[in-house]
C-alpha cells in the first residue's frame, strides 16, 4: 500500500539504489533503462538528455551496475530519473565471459520473473550479494546458488527438505520431481512418472544452500558429481516452472554447457 500511494503522487522525489537490468537508447540524448531498486522493485525509468554530459548523470549505466538514482515515481510505465550515480561496476564482469554470463542470467530471471513494482529487499540484496560473489567464487557455484535461493524468495520454492508428497523424512533412495517441485521419499517414488534418482549428498546440499545465509552458503564444496545433479535438478524446475530454458539464455561457455549436458 505505501508504494501504491508513492507511485499515485507524481510530486514526490524519491532516492534509492538499483542495478541496470537493460537499457536502450531513446532518441539521440536519451536512455530508457529497466532497474531493479531496493525500495520499488522493478521500474522502467528514463534518463533525457543522458548523452549531453548533464552533470546528474555521472555513471555510465552499463548493464550489471549498482547506482544511485534520484526519480519521480508516477502513475504512468516510465518514471522519470533526474540523476544517476554510479556505486560499483564490477569490474571482473568486464573481463571474464564465463561470469559475465552468469551475472547476465542474474538480471535476465530478475526481470523476467519479478514484476513493475513488485517490491523484495530480498532479492535486491540477493543479487547484490551474488554480483559480489562472483568475483571471488567459482560461476558455476555462484550461480546455483543464486538459483536456490531466489526461487526461495520470489514464490517459487522448491521443497527440498520433506518429501514433497507425504511430508515425511526424505530417508534414501531419494528422487526428484520437476512437476510436483521437489524431492521425492524412496517410498513415493512409484507416485511420480517424472522421478529422476538423485544423491543424498545432492538432498544434503540442496537443503543446505537453501537454509544458509551468505557468505556462509558459498563455503559448500559439493563433488563434481553433485554439482551436475544440482543443475540438473536447477534446470527442470525452472523449465517446468517458470518456462525458462537455461541453456536457452545463452548464460554458459561451451565448456560450461557440455559439462552439463
Amino acid at each position: 500500500m505505501t508504494v501504491l500511494k508513492r507511485a499515485s503522487d507524481e510530486c514526490m522525489i524519491e532516492k534509492d539504489l538499483g542495478f541496470v537490468l537493460r537499457r536502450s537508447n531513446f532518441r539521440d540524448t536519451s536512455v530508457i533503462a529497466n532497474i531493479y531498486t531496493l525500495r520499488f522493485g522493478r521500474i522502467a525509468g528514463i534518463l533525457k538528455g543522458f548523452y549531453s554530459g548533464k552533470r546528474e548523470f555521472t555513471s555510465p549505466l552499463e548493464v550489471f551496475t549498482l547506482n544511485e538514482f534520484v526519480f519521480y515515481p508516477k502513475k504512468r510505465e516510465i518514471w522519470l530519473v533526474s540523476f544517476a550515480d554510479l556505486l560499483c561496476d564490477y569490474p571482473i564482469l568486464r573481463t571474464d565471459l564465463a561470469r559475465s554470463r552468469a551475472a547476465g542470467f542474474f538480471l535476465n530471471i530478475v526481470e523476467r520473473v519479478m514484476q513493475p513494482w513488485d517490491v523484495n529487499s530480498q532479492v535486491f540484496f540477493l543479487l547484490k550479494e551474488s554480483m559480489a560473489a562472483l568475483q571471488d567464487y567459482p560461476q558455476t557455484k555462484v550461480l546455483y546458488v543464486f538459483l536456490i535461493k531466489f526461487l526461495t524468495i520470489s514464490g517459487f520454492k522448491p521443497e527440498f527438505n520433506h518429501c514433497i508428497h507425504c511430508r515425511g523424512e526424505l530417508g534414501e533412495d531419494l528422487g526428484f520431481s520437476a512437476a510436483k517441485g521437489g524431492l521425492v521419499c524412496g517410498k513415493c517414488r512409484a507416485k511420480s512418472d517424472d522421478c529422476r534418482s538423485v544423491t543424498g549428498e545432492t538432498s544434503s546440499s540442496l537443503s543446505y544452500i537453501q537454509k544458509t545465509d551468505f557468505p556462509q552458503v558459498l563455503r559448500i564444496r559439493p563433488t563434481p558429481a553433485c554439482e551436475k545433479e544440482i543443475m540438473y535438478v536447477l534446470r527442470q524446475f525452472i523449465a517446468y516452472h517458470l518456462d525458462i530454458d537455461l541453456s536457452g539464455l545463452n548464460i554458459e561457455s561451451k565448456t560450461w554447457a557440455r559439462q552439463y549436458a
